[in-house]
């Protein structure tokens, strides 16, 4: 995989290692197993560990475990009961609408006129 892998993006090997893998991994086990995979020269490994953990929480195919545990958005059960009118809802859907919301939380803090970006004029 080490030659594959350096012509892969970090989050992609990030990826593959989780499918090979089969089960969660710690996020520093992850981050270690991508960056060793890559083979190359890190300059400040905390850095390197930052910039790919960003890459996979930015990253849908993944999700976070808890307790500093990543798996694949793939492995979650699909939930509730569809009926077969309804469009299929996948684990993947729930967690982007999640992260939508979220989104939006953000930017309504962050919105011209808000009590927080007056209190900091």
């Amino acid at each position: 995989m080490a030659d594959s892998a350096q012509q892969l993006s970090d989050v992609e090997v990030a990826y593959q290692v989780l499918l090979n893998q089969g089960s969660t991994l710690y996020f520093r086990e992850l981050i270690t197993k991508v960056l060793e995979s890559k083979g190359r020269s890190i300059h400040s490994i905390a850095y390197a560990m930052a910039e790919v953990h960003t890459q996979i929480n930015m990253d849908s195919r993944f999700v976070h475990m808890g307790k500093g545990m990543w798996g694949l958005a793939e492995w979650l059960p699909q939930r509730g009961v569809r009926h077969a009118d309804e469009p299929e809802a996948t684990a993947l859907d729930e967690v982007n609408s999640r992260r939508k919301k979220i989104f939006r939380d953000i930017q309504d803090d962050y919105a011209p006129g808000t009590q927080a970006n007056e209190e900091d004029d």
